[in-house]
């Protein structure tokens, strides 16, 4: 016979270290990840596109703290990628130009350009002011008046030989009649007619020479502006020049460098009069304000500067938001616009990671549609454009800028689990594309002795970042014992961290003023951390000892057996047994599941119990029809049932049914079965013999209860110490079974070929009672 009862030696799990973790090295360990390290090294080495990270895995598995670690590892000792600035597009002022320069040359860049406006303000209005400068202002304008007096001269010689003279008015330059040496007035030339004809006469030949006289002083007007703003010109690029010299040279190996300082030192000249205007307006704040927004039209932005970095970017974006990613334009209100400039632009994680890595949860990206798409199309294009005109919510009218995309080479790493990357993978006909490289974490590994060995060095790092005490030996080998919990095997164990870190951290606060954890603080930690999340539990387990939820641990009953069920609430899972009835009569109907009939029967709990129908046909059908109708159901039970666990215990129900046999109410079953009575492993075995256990110890412990597992899922047998304890007194029992043999001995006490005749003998009957009124027809 394969049923096999388990001893406290077998069923006992325990780990020593000789020390604790005084002495130990910390050091970041990530056993068991063969399968990322690859994914990293491929990634890391491949310069082409589309080769991003998907770093999938569950919560707590390490995934962000792997991935900057080998990120920072794989960026040093290379060179910093160049700084990232925006200046005036003075052809197009709402179209902001990009300017890459070498890491640290930006922020030289922005101060030197800094300094020489701030040199400017003296310098400029100083050689406006000086003496030179006023000397060949009064030459221009000398020569201007000698020429114009030449001009007027010729005027006045050519009205007079026309009978007019000249006359000079603040509206400019009359022109009227002479009498003898006399210049008529206007009152005379209106009371005299022949006067005013003769006028008229002279006036009308003379006025063609007249105009050339007066385009000849506007063209000296001209002239005499020409040649002053050309002094100008000459003083302030003069200024300029010597201002400029001063750092120019450094940037002669960059030719766009140099083309911008080119465009900007003519625009300064243009602009001299800010600077003329800057120096008048000293001791008036507004007006200063004002003129040294207009000074930002000539300054350098440096939205990413690399001078302090050291090897490629790592950057970490832990909430990638539209702005965030891709920067913002930062909007000022001026005469009730809001207005904004290339000085407004604020880089985003995009612009800080180029050249390196960017590092972001997916689950983040997803939950904005618009954003996830607007991120892909940087991977896709190698371009960061940000949206700088978009104010649609504003209630003010803006002056919106579209900043030039800069360009972008950057590798990604999305930080997801399983389900989303599968997701994606369906659903989005880019992602594969853009995301070739999958790197999914291993939780749960193989427990051997190189891991046994790294386990102290990974306690203690966690140690040592989280500032607290350390573990003892057995402290470290109740912590070991634990995380071989969290896996549900005996032989494996899980890298959750984030489960061993809260205990070490609540183990610390619990331990008041040890010198160290010890054990007793790491189990006592353990049973809180339950303690706080098993409310619900302790009120089912309470109603089953009131009697509200009936359940028989001990005795025998025809038709009922124990099943073994499974809670999932989130933060902590039990088990409960689950009262399963059959009833049987002749009839067609087989099987029912009641559960299915009424929709609350999951799909593979469905399929579990049509496999039964399988085994009973199998087993008992080769001789005679069977004519059976036989009803199945949990008790009490009113939510959905899913899974095939309680298999092997609804067969039992069902035989003990049909044959009348009572079975023993002191076992609970759990564990899934196959039509030719093979029984197979299924989970939460750990809750399920716990669970079953905690209720006969609330109804009371006879010695004789117990729970039957499938022998395959004797690896997932790690219990408490309390219930191990009972096992070795002989007062809880845990037996193992490979078929339904197995368990129809231990449940019913008889051998399985003569219960299987009994049952065959039953199911005859009913053949019987159905085929003699046939034969009498």
């Amino acid at each position: 016979m394969a049923l096999k009862k388990l001893s406290a030696d077998e069923l006992f799990l325990s780990f020593s270290y000789n020390r604790g973790t005084g002495d130990v090295s910390p050091v970041e360990l990530f056993p068991g990840q063969d399968r990322v390290e690859k994914a990293f090294d491929l990634a890391l080495s491949s310069s082409s596109d589309g080769y991003n990270v998907f770093v999938s895995g569950p919560e707590s598995v390490g995934r962000t703290v792997y991935t900057l670690k080998r990120l920072k590892e794989a960026s040093q000792n290379k060179p910093p990628p160049e700084d990232v600035c925006y200046v005036n597009n003075f052809e197009n002022p709402l179209r902001p130009l990009y300017l890459l320069l070498p890491a640290g040359m930006g922020k030289k860049l922005s101060q030197n350009i800094d300094r020489a406006i701030e040199d400017l303000k003296e310098a400029l209005p100083k050689a406006f002011e000086s003496k030179e400068y006023e000397d060949e202002i009064a030459k221009i304008n000398k020569m201007a008046d000698q020429q114009r007096e030449r001009i007027l001269q010729e005027l006045g010689e050519e009205a007079q030989r026309h009978n007019l003279g000249v006359l000079f008015t603040p509206a400019g330059i009359r022109l009227l009649p002479i009498m003898g040496r006399r210049l008529v007035s206007e009152e005379e030339l209106l009371s005299n007619e022949k006067l005013q004809e003769a006028y008229e006469r002279n006036l009308s030949a003379f006025e063609e020479r007249f105009r050339e006289f007066m385009r000849k002083l506007r063209e000296l007007d001209h002239n005499v502006a020409d040649q002053i703003l050309d002094l100008r010109r000459r003083v302030a690029y003069y200024v300029v020049e010597k201002v400029f010299s001063r750092f120019e040279n450094g940037y002669k190996s960059h030719e766009h460098v140099r083309n911008f300082i080119n465009r900007l030192k003519e625009e300064i000249v243009k602009s001299a009069d800010l600077f003329m205007l800057w120096h008048t307006s000293k001791g008036n704040l507004a007006a200063m304000r004002s003129l040294e927004r207009a000074f930002n039209a000539f300054r350098v932005n440096v939205i990413v500067d690399n001078s302090d970095l050291k090897g490629l970017p790592v950057v970490h974006e832990e909430v990638p938001t539209l702005q965030n990613l891709f920067g913002r334009v930062s909007y000022t209100v001026e005469m009730g616009v809001l207005q904004a400039d290339h000085m407004s632009i604020s880089a985003g994680s995009l612009h800080r990671a180029r050249g390196g890595y960017l590092v972001l949860r997916a689950i983040d990206l997803l939950k904005n549609p618009y954003l996830w798409n607007a991120f892909k199309k940087v991977l896709m294009h190698k371009k960061i454009h940000m949206a700088g005109g978009v104010l649609e919510d504003s209630l003010l009218p803006y002056v919106g800028i579209s900043p030039e995309p800069v360009p972008a080479d950057i590798k990604v790493f999305l930080i997801g689990d399983p389900l989303l990357y599968q997701l994606l993978s369906l659903y989005d006909p880019e992602f594969n594309r853009l995301f070739k490289v999958k790197a999914e974490f291993n939780p749960i590994i193989d427990l051997n002795e190189d891991f046994v060995e790294s386990f102290p060095k990974i306690i203690k790092k966690i140690i040592v970042d989280e500032g607290i005490k350390d573990l003892t030996a057995e402290a470290l080998s109740e912590l070991l014992r634990y995380a071989v919990t969290l896996s549900g095997s005996r032989k494996k164990v899980s890298l959750l961290m984030g489960y061993i870190v809260d205990v070490i951290r609540e183990a610390n606060t619990l331990s008041g003023d040890s010198q160290s954890i010890d054990a007793k603080h790491i189990k006592r930690a353990i049973e809180e951390k339950i303690y706080r999340s098993n409310l619900i539990e302790e009120k089912i387990r309470k109603a089953i000892e009131e009697g509200k939820i009936i359940v028989k641990v001990d005795g025998r009953h025809t038709g009922q057996v124990n099943g073994l069920s499974v809670y999932e609430l989130g933060d902590i899972s039990f088990g409960k047994p689950s009262r399963i009835s059959a009833s049987v009569y002749i009839g067609e109907k087989g099987v029912i599941n009641i559960e299915r009939e009424v929709e609350l029967s999951g799909p593979i709990h469905s399929k579990g119990v049509l496999i039964l129908t399988g085994y009973i046909g199998n087993k008992y059908g080769k001789d005679f029809p069977i004519h059976l109708s036989c009803n199945i159901t949990f008790e009490q039970s009113y939510e959905e049932v899913e899974g095939d666990s309680a298999s092997v215990a609804e067969l039992i129900a069902i035989l003990s049914a049909i044959s009348g046999i009572p079975v023993r109410q002191d076992i609970a079953i759990t564990g899934s079965v196959d039509q030719h009575g093979n029984i197979q492993p299924v989970g939460g075995i750990k809750e399920k013999v716990e669970g079953f256990y905690k209720v006969c110890k609330v109804l009371g412990l006879t010695g004789q209860q117990g729970v039957v597992v499938p022998s395959r899922n004797y690896d997932n047998l790690i219990l408490d110490d309390e219930l191990i304890d009972h096992v070795k007194a002989g007062r809880f029992h845990i037996y193992t079974a490979e078929s339904v043999d197995d368990v129809i001995e231990l449940m019913f006490d008889m051998k399985a070929e003569k219960f299987h005749k009994l049952v065959s003998k039953k199911l005859y009957e009913f053949y019987k009672k159905v085929a003699k009124p046939k034969e009498k027809g």
